[in-house]
């Protein structure tokens, strides 16, 4: 997984350099982000995590342009206390409550400037599951399926180099491996801070 992540961030950092002349920018980011896991058997509240990762601007025109960004997000979430109310033949009585869940995330978001100031940000965003922390099913099952996606909207304000932003993401996937019976999705809200390099 890290030699995927390593090879998705030399490609964007090549397409920018190939791309030198144009209307191109490219930068780190990072952020404090709030996720939830909403379904049977989770908490459903918001806890906090972290986001970090590189992004591409690309200006198509003088008000639209793309926005493809590759982030390591580290998700901090609880199962409720019912859990074993609806795993009760899977579920690990002794397990611990709180779960933590790795991702590379890769949102590819249409930007819209508003003005100098703000752009609006909408778009897809796949994540890959890359590292679980949980104990939650019985003989060390895997409790979450490995890829989500969902779609993500926000708001950046731009000041000279920096990025300042916030952003909502719903996920769209069911990440309940145990069965179908009960369906798991992924909210995000990100708020952070992004600097241009060029």
């Amino acid at each position: 997984m890290i030699k995927k992540l390593f090879t998705a961030i030399t490609g964007l950092l090549l397409v920018a350099g190939v791309s030198y002349g144009q209307k191109l920018h490219y930068g780190l980011k990072a952020d404090l982000q709030f996720t939830s896991l909403n379904g049977r058997g989770m908490q459903g509240s918001f806890n906090p995590g972290y986001d970090a990762g590189v992004f591409l601007e690309y200006n198509i025109t003088s008000k639209w342009g793309i926005q493809p960004e590759v982030l390591f997000s580290q998700f901090n979430n609880k199962k409720d206390d019912d859990f074993l109310t609806y795993y009760v033949n899977s579920g690990n009585s002794s397990a611990k409550s709180s779960i933590k869940l790795s991702y590379v995330s890769v949102p590819v978001l249409l930007a819209y400037k508003v003005n100098d100031l703000f752009t609006l940000n909408l778009g897809p965003q796949f994540s890959m599951l890359v590292y679980d922390n949980e104990d939650i099913l019985l003989k060390d099952k895997a409790a979450f399926k490995n890829i989500d996606y969902g779609v993500a909207a926000g708001i950046t304000l731009h000041v000279s180099q920096v990025r300042f932003y916030g952003r909502y993401t719903l996920g769209l996937a069911n990440i309940n491996n145990i069965d179908d019976r009960y369906k798991w999705n992924s909210q995000q809200i990100q708020v952070g801070l992004g600097v241009a390099i060029k």
